[in-house]
């Protein structure tokens, strides 16, 4: 049985991006419909070749963030609240009263349930006679 590989495995191996892998794949005319589609592994040499060949491969994968990304994903930014919700400036808080934030209010619902009665058209008005000659 051949074996095989995932396309973001190849562009792990390769340090690409997934979807650089998957141009790759199908630059070589290799079905793949996403970063997980599954190669042979007859495929996935001629793709390090090809990208060999190209100059493609990297040391490193530029999907992989640092440990500072992580760290820095990881805290909550210290200007947003906790429930998500954005930061709303309070009256009095000392700052200028035209900067202060708001939530905006609600919107009315506009989906009405209720079938909208269709507009008739009025009848054209009837022919005038022709003028006496």
């Amino acid at each position: 049985m051949p074996k095989k590989i995932r396309v973001y495995e190849l562009a792990r191996e390769l340090g690409l991006t997934n979807k650089e892998a998957l141009d790759l794949c199908v630059m070589l005319g290799i079905g793949v419909k996403s970063h997980s589609s599954s190669i042979e592994d007859a495929q996935a040499d001629r793709a390090r070749r090809r990208a060999d060949a190209d100059g493609l491969r990297r040391a490193v994968s530029p999907d992989e963030p640092s440990k500072d990304a992580k760290q820095a994903a990881a805290e909550p930014s210290p200007a947003s609240p906790a429930d998500g919700r954005p930061d709303v400036e309070r009256p009095g808080s000392g700052r200028d009263p035209r900067l202060i934030v708001s939530r905006p209010t609600p919107l009315p619902d506009v989906l009405d349930p209720r079938p909208v009665p269709r507009q008739v058209a009025a009848p054209p008005p009837p022919p005038r006679p022709a003028p006496p000659r």
